[in-house]
């Protein structure tokens, strides 16, 4: 693991992206109103709940997330956008998102929310591996 080729700005830009990502993606543009309903809630017990600590945790898991992606991007032999595009999408797609069938699965959540999260993670990881990529040495 190569930690000199972790640029603080690819880390930075690959969160704000994430966030970016997450707003849109469950906002009313996108899959808000399908994901309140199969979470049986609506926007105004969702504001309720304090957001602030939902955020402050999503940007530090963003940041964990970069700086991990940004590890297993330092081990492949040549770093280019698509390699960061494919690695990124590849922990979306086979890590983040298959860890989401467990609680969806014994939990009884709907399999409507399992699509729109891991929808969410892929887009977002692929799109965090792009731009730490580009950064990279």
């Amino acid at each position: 693991m190569d930690f000199s080729q972790i640029s603080i700005v690819a880390i930075v830009l690959a969160v704000l992206a994430n966030m970016i990502i997450g707003a849109l993606w469950y906002s009313p543009i996108l899959f808000a109103n399908v994901w309140m309903k199969s979470l049986g809630k609506t926007a105004e017990e969702l504001h309720a709940s304090n957001a602030n600590i939902g955020y402050g945790l999503t940007t530090l898991a963003g940041v964990v997330t970069a700086i991990i992606l940004s590890l297993f991007l330092s081990m492949s032999d040549s770093i280019t956008i698509g390699t960061g595009a494919l690695i990124g999408f590849l922990a979306g797609a086979g890590i983040a998102s298959a860890r989401e069938l467990s609680p969806t699965f014994f939990e009884g959540r709907k399999y409507t929310l399992f699509f729109i999260s891991a929808g969410y993670h892929i887009v977002s990881l692929t799109i965090m591996g792009i731009i730490l990529a580009f950064f990279m040495k």
